[in-house]
């Protein structure tokens, strides 16, 4: 079961990731200043999501291999 639920964790972080990759492209492509606002606010969220999510995965797999051992 915890390894369904780190494959769709992990699914969801390389999305995030995606995301970000995306932002970092649209800033090069000379936006506007609220654009630019805009952009920085979206990749402070995905950030924090994406933080949120390596944690949850980190404690996942921690769980794990205490099981383990």
């Amino acid at each position: 079961m915890s390894e369904f639920n780190v494959e769709k964790l992990f699914e969801k972080r390389d999305s995030y990731l995606n995301i970000l990759k995306h932002l970092s492209f649209e800033l090069m492509m000379e936006p506007t200043d609220d654009e630019i606002k805009k952009i920085n606010e979206l990749e402070k969220n995905t950030l924090h999501e994406l933080d949120l999510i390596q944690k949850e995965i980190s404690d996942i797999l921690s769980k794990n291999d205490n099981s383990i051992q």
